[in-house]
């Protein structure tokens, strides 16, 4: 009967707060309790409103008559401490264990410990802190701080939402909670790898002893400048130049046992490996550790935007990496990898991030050139030259300007359809140079790809004959615009991040060439509640 007065009273908000200097009991408690959360605010945290995670709170309350989920008899529960310790831990996931209120936290818990006869607010003000920090902790690790929508990406990761309430009352009672924390993190091998290149590049960048590089003047193996010996260290630092690795006499001196060193941090860094230090080198080299160490913590961030879990086949596309990866039955290697070319960043046709399932191929296809690109370059053209349009195989239907079908169609001889709301797709194409250049965002925003009879492959899995034979011979003799169902839809995403870490252990950086790095990092500084 009690039990049920307390609930309904709590559901009303019609409890009355107890005096401060009355010892502490059930029905205060639960008053207390339920006062806090129907403001919503909690004075001792770092970030004291919690609106967004309300309602999930209450509920967790309400489970329990609003009674303590983490104290019993005025003492914190063993599984407070167990998630304490965990909260402690968000520095190393790339979160912040501040957002947490993990030190706080422990204080709190020292305190209540150490109080003969904790207070009615003592003990409701730790409960209710350790609720909300739990959820905004398991939050974040599963699903990530800002909502991709929020930065106009059409990523969804609503999908990946779940009753944090239910969350807390089961690791509030369970022997151990780390377990259940931890499974939060994305599972990916990928993650793991971002997470061991955190804790390196952290350590890097808290060492007093590293001489930052110069500018280096252009530079070539045998040239030599007083710079040159930063740069040893710098590449030693960095696992580029292996420690140990004998200097010559003459320190200053650029020799060819460090030319290897400057070739492995630029292939790293999306330079081209030519042993050549200029201006991109010189700009790559002295970016501050500081910033390599946020790049890891943003790209772990666009990890919790992921499934959980993918299909049996998936492509995944990093556009400021340029590259294409299709990942089969869950192997960690990828079966296909190549180049492409993205959107530009100069003309501002950005490809779009976004998840969507390729559905179809179309071989030889026609190119209905995009009504933006016909006003802007072909029929500006095509006024001063009469026969402009026939030399590019193009002709006007309905007003229209349409490229017809064969190896000079700026399509290629393939392209792949993933439905989406920006009307892009992967596609082959004419200009086979574009693929070695270290910088390749030259598009309107479709994705060209480097080897598309190999991706071709790949999606149609060998379905009712398509081999690799079949597949170049429909690209080369087959019929014009010939559609081909996939059996099974294939996801492709394509996403952003300029740090990737390789299966080897080889980490990876690429420019913020959209800069999309600086504008999450700015949603992520205003802090909760996030937008």
């Amino acid at each position: 009967m009690v039990a049920g007065v307390l609930l309904t009273a709590a559901l009303l908000g019609t409890f009355p707060c107890a005096p401060r200097a009355r010892a502490a009991s059930q029905s205060d408690v639960a008053s207390t309790i339920v006062g806090m959360v129907d403001s919503a605010v909690h004075p001792d945290l770092h970030w004291p409103r919690f609106p967004d995670f309300q309602d999930d709170v209450r509920r967790a309350y309400q489970s329990e008559q609003f009674a303590p989920l983490w104290v019993r008899e005025g003492k914190p529960t063993p599984q407070a401490a167990a998630v304490i310790a965990v909260l402690a831990t968000a520095d190393s996931k790339g979160l912040d264990a501040v957002d947490y209120d993990a030190a706080p936290l422990a204080k709190m818990a020292d305190a209540l410990r150490a109080a003969a006869d904790p207070s009615t607010e003592q003990i409701a003000a730790f409960d209710v802190a350790v609720t909300v920090s739990v959820m905004r902790f398991a939050s974040d690790s599963y699903s990530g701080k800002i909502n991709p929508r929020r930065l106009g990406f059409a990523l969804d990761v609503q999908p990946k939402k779940f009753d944090l309430w239910s969350l807390v009352w089961e690791v509030a009672h369970a022997p151990d909670p780390a377990p259940r924390l931890a499974a939060l993190d994305p599972p990916f091998p990928l993650y793991a790898r971002l997470q061991a290149a955190l804790t390196q590049y952290r350590q890097l960048a808290a060492r007093s002893d590293l001489r930052p590089v110069p500018s280096l003047p252009k530079l070539r193996p045998g040239e030599s400048d007083p710079g040159v010996p930063a740069l040893r260290g710098w590449l030693t630092a960095l696992g580029d130049l292996a420690p140990g690795a004998p200097a010559p006499k003459d320190a200053k001196r650029y020799d060819d046992a460090l030319a290897p060193a400057v070739k492995r941090f630029q292939h790293r860094h999306g330079l081209a490996p030519d042993a050549v230090i200029g201006a991109a080198t010189v700009a790559a080299l002295q970016v501050p550790l500081a910033q390599r160490v946020r790049q890891i913590e943003l790209g772990m961030e666009r990890l919790r935007w992921l499934p959980y879990s993918f299909p049996e086949r998936f492509i995944v596309i990093n556009i400021p990496e340029f590259r294409l990866r299709g990942f089969e039955d869950a192997e960690p290697a990828p079966r296909v990898d190549m180049n492409v070319v993205v959107g530009s960043s100069a003309d501002d046709t950005h490809t779009p991030v976004l998840n969507a399932d390729m559905r179809f191929l179309i071989f030889r296809p026609y190119w209905l050139v995009p009504t933006s690109i016909a006003r802007k370059e072909i029929l500006p053209k095509a006024d001063h030259d009469p026969g402009y349009l026939q030399r590019q195989n193009m002709v006007l239907v309905d007003g229209r300007v349409r490229q017809l079908p064969g190896r000079s169609n700026a399509l290629g001889l393939v392209k792949f359809i993933f439905p989406n709301p920006y009307h892009v797709y992967l596609h082959d194409t004419p200009s086979k140079a574009l693929f070695q250049r270290s910088r390749r965002d030259f598009s309107h925003g479709c994705i060209r790809v480097a080897d598309p009879p190999r991706l071709a492959e790949f999606v149609l899995g060998a379905q009712n004959g398509w081999d690799r034979e079949r597949i170049r011979t429909a690209m080369s003799d087959g019929p014009d615009d010939h559609r081909v169902d996939l059996r099974s839809p294939v996801p492709v995403y394509v996403l952003y991040t300029t740090v990737v870490v390789e299966s080897d252990g080889q980490i990876d950086f690429f420019d913020d060439i959209y800069g999309h790095d600086a504008r999450l990092d700015a949603l992520l500084a205003k802090g909760y509640p996030y937008p």
